[in-house]
């Protein structure tokens, strides 16, 4: 580790924007979970269900937040700041190594149709692909193996990681970033079955992922059947991610790994989708809506609204509804007693 890659407590305390609470001059050059960490290394405590771990640690110093117990520290410096996952990512990146380099150049392997417009500063890997009429914009990253289809526009400063395919007339704005085994624009599930088999409808559409979008690696985004499948400024999804055709995620969404969206589904914006849920065709998520993970939505979620289970619901109602058979269980328990003793008083009052 580089000199330059050890910091004081108090230098990393400015560069969060907190606040020291013990050795001001602790030395630390490196980061880590509260359980792995040694004692040169920094951690944090962004979830209270590892409130225990903190005395514990072997770590020179944990971010923590303001309301954490700072005489609950063990042997750790604290250095408070107001979003102790924020400020830990600020940290992570001033200890990452640094990135990859992918100095601008067309790889002699890559193959570049004669048609295709390709910017200023570009890096075209290994074995890349870049059809008819694509155009790519200044500073973009085209990493080994990827194809890029005909009239598919690029933007600038997009990164495009190792094996990814966006098929043909697809659009990708600046500063994108997909990651490996993705497929952008593959066709929708259109299918109709009729007297003589199951039918292909043609789709025609695009898929269009507007600035700032980030894709995780082996997700599938199809195109539309018509018109297109929009992911809008500062989308982001986690791997594994499927979204069908006609789909629009509205500005800085975020889906988590292995939902699915189903066919001109309509959401917001800044809705969370969380892992494995699965979202019905032809509904609308409002701007701000919560789905919790495993639920399956077949119906609007209005603006803000939380939703939770299968078939979702609000979660009060779900929450209702798990606790109804323990609670008419114990009422059945408190009439068996009852009858029990009214028979006991019954007879008593013979005697």
């Amino acid at each position: 580790m580089s000199d330059s890659k050890i910091k004081t407590t108090t230098e990393i305390a400015e560069l969060i924007g907190g606040t020291v609470r013990g050795d001001a001059e602790a030395l630390v050059s490196g980061v880590q979970s509260l359980k792995d960490a040694k004692k040169e290394d920094v951690s944090f405590l962004g979830n209270k269900k590892y409130t225990e771990q903190v005395p514990d640690t072997a770590a020179a110093a944990v971010i923590v937040g303001p309301d954490y117990d700072v005489n609950n520290s063990g042997g750790a410096t604290l250095i408070v700041c107001e979003t102790p996952n924020i400020a830990f990512a600020k940290v992570i990146e001033f200890f990452a190594p640094p990135p990859p380099e992918y100095p601008p150049m067309i790889h002699p392997s890559a193959v570049v149709a004669d048609s295709a417009r390709v910017g200023n500063g570009v890096h075209v890997g290994p074995c890349a692909v870049i059809e008819a009429n694509a155009e790519i914009g200044d500073g973009s990253k085209i990493c080994a193996g990827s194809y890029i289809g005909e009239y598919t526009t690029v933007g600038r400063g997009t990164l495009i990681y190792p094996n990814v395919s966006i098929r043909e007339r697809c659009v990708v704005g600046d500063g994108v970033i997909i990651h490996s085994g993705t497929v952008i624009g593959s066709d929708g599930f259109g299918f109709e079955a009729g007297p003589s088999g199951i039918v292909k409808i043609p789709q025609m559409g695009i898929v269009q992922l507007d600035d700032g979008v980030e894709i995780g690696a082996n997700c599938t985004i199809d195109r539309a059947r018509f018109g297109r499948t929009w992911m809008k400024a500062g989308v982001k999804l986690d791997n594994q991610v499927h979204v069908a055709h006609n789909v629009v995620v509205g500005e800085c969404s975020m889906l988590i790994g292995q939902c699915g969206i189903a066919g001109s589904a309509e959401i917001g914006r800044g809705v969370i989708v969380a892992a494995k849920a699965g979202i019905n065709g032809h509904i609308t998520l409002g701007d701000g809506a919560r789905i919790a993970g495993t639920s399956g939505v077949v119906k609007d979620v209005p603006p803000g609204g939380t939703v939770v289970g299968t078939p979702a619901e609000p979660k009060r109602d779900f929450m209702a509804r798990i606790i109804l058979p323990k609670t008419v269980a114990k009422l059945k328990e408190q009439v068996k007693l009852m009858l029990e003793r009214i028979e006991e008083l019954e007879r008593n009052s013979k005697d």
